[in-house]
């Protein structure tokens, strides 16, 4: 049998062994994320934010100085307020409770910081008192879960009741 034509019997051979593996469907399993949201009511959500007590800091992401004082982020949770007035010596004076909080900002008097989805603006002329002067609605796309696996169908914006939030993930037990 001549070279060419063993050449093209086994390029044949491998052409119809190639288009029978490719034409056939290998069905994946979907997997979903392990970890289970935590929804809010919309009024709920822009009625948490509040001052309390420092809390011990957790998990810290960004910090800040304004004056006398260090904000320092907790991820998802809020912004400790710690007075610095002695460098030596910070004094953790307050927690202020900002679900959904990952990123802060500060200019001026105003603390700018995500509550889930929304952008919220935080007079800090008066530190004992909480003001929220402006909130922009949905201008942040809702936290992914950790694992950045997929979402339950019932658990998206679209499947679920409106007035409805997500505020974070929790680790499935």
């Amino acid at each position: 049998m001549p070279k060419f034509k063993l050449l093209s019997i086994k390029l044949s051979i491998g052409l119809l062994v190639f288009l029978s593996l490719s034409s056939s469907k290998c069905e994946q399993p979907i997997v979903y994320t392990k970890y289970d949201p935590v929804f809010m009511k919309r009024v709920d959500l822009e009625n948490s934010i509040s001052i309390g007590s420092p809390r011990p800091l957790g998990t810290p992401a960004k910090i800040y100085t304004k004056d006398k004082f260090l904000f320092i982020s907790e991820a998802g949770v809020g912004v400790h307020v710690i007075d610095n007035q002695n460098p030596y010596a910070p004094n953790n004076i307050g927690f202020i409770k900002i679900l959904g909080c990952f990123d802060m900002a500060i200019k001026g008097n105003f603390l700018y910081a995500d509550n889930a989805t929304d952008l919220v603006t935080i007079d800090l002329s008066n530190p004992n008192k909480i003001n929220v002067t402006e909130r922009l609605v949905d201008v942040f796309p809702e936290p992914v879960p950790p694992d950045n696996l997929l979402v339950k169908p019932e658990h998206l914006k679209q499947n679920r009741p409106a007035d409805l939030v997500l505020v974070k993930w929790n680790k499935t037990n």
